[in-house]
């Protein structure tokens, strides 16, 4: 049975999923599009900047937590220096939203003003394509670097792995599990034992020349020997593009609406 613990990870039975296991470390400027989410001033998700007031990460990342619960880091390699500290005022995951089978493990946090870009933060374009088969990809995050390891990497790691056609996965699945676990808004990466997600990646960006085409969702175990298994953007693309357009709360200026709510009006002579 599927289930979670806190927003860090995900786990099928006894075994836990989500961050970068025999990577290496990213360099300087890599990612300007990849954030950290805290609670308390700890990670426990990655997401990705894809417009200037929002973040895309994964449904199970943002479950059961309030919008003031939830601090973004921006623009930073290290979780322990630098960056920006942006707050968000919507959590929005996909209604369909499966916690027992992570069917469209999706959503936006829509951050409570417009982030400035700059060469440490940037967004990422999110792409209907479809990736082919054994195309390579890549992982980036702060997870766990070492299967018993009990925290999170404090410094941004970097692996390529390759996309597992959705048939050939769930064949890879079959011995784990009676049904097949993979369906069409998923996409799966592998290469080897020893080499793949851990605790603390979940909603993080999985990219395919220069464009982010997944986001992590579960896996079986870290770097276990299995696929990690992630939502595949272009199945969401129309579902990101619409929510993005339906909830900017923007006059023709691009004032942010939401800031006048709760503003003190003016008296009247």
């Amino acid at each position: 049975m599927l289930f979670k613990s806190v927003p860090l990870l995900l786990f099928f039975g006894t075994f836990a999923s989500g961050a970068v296991v025999g990577g290496t470390t990213a360099k300087d400027g890599a990612a300007p599009f990849l954030v950290s989410l805290q609670q308390n001033g700890s990670h426990f998700c990655a997401g990705s900047i894809v417009d200037e007031r929002w973040v895309l990460t994964a449904a199970h990342c943002a479950q059961d937590l309030q919008i003031e619960q939830i601090l973004i880091l921006a623009g930073t390699n290290n979780l322990e220096k630098g960056g920006r500290n942006l707050t968000i005022d919507r959590i929005i995951p996909h209604s369909r939203y499966d916690e027992t089978t992570q069917a469209n493990d999706i959503a936006l946090l829509r951050l409570t003003s417009r982030v400035a870009y700059d060469e440490h933060v940037k967004r990422i374009e999110y792409s209907a394509q479809h990736v082919p088969d054994n195309a390579t990809v890549t992982l980036m995050g702060w997870g766990y670097t070492k299967r018993n390891e009990v925290e999170v990497s404090k410094a941004l790691q970097t692996i390529d792995l390759r996309n597992v056609e959705v048939d050939r996965c769930t064949d890879m699945f079959a011995n784990c599990f009676d049904a097949a676990v993979v369906d069409v808004g998923q996409l799966c990466a592998f290469t080897m034992k020893g080499e793949g997600g851990c605790t603390g990646d979940s909603g993080g960006a999985l990219s395919w020349e220069g464009k982010q085409v997944a986001l992590v969702s579960w896996a079986v175990d870290c770097a276990g020997g299995y696929p990690d298994v992630f939502t595949r953007i272009s199945y969401y693309h129309d579902w990101i593009r619409t929510t993005i357009a339906n909830n900017s709360e923007k006059d023709d200026g691009g004032v942010n609406v939401e800031e006048y709510k709760n503003m003190t009006c003016p008296s009247k002579e």
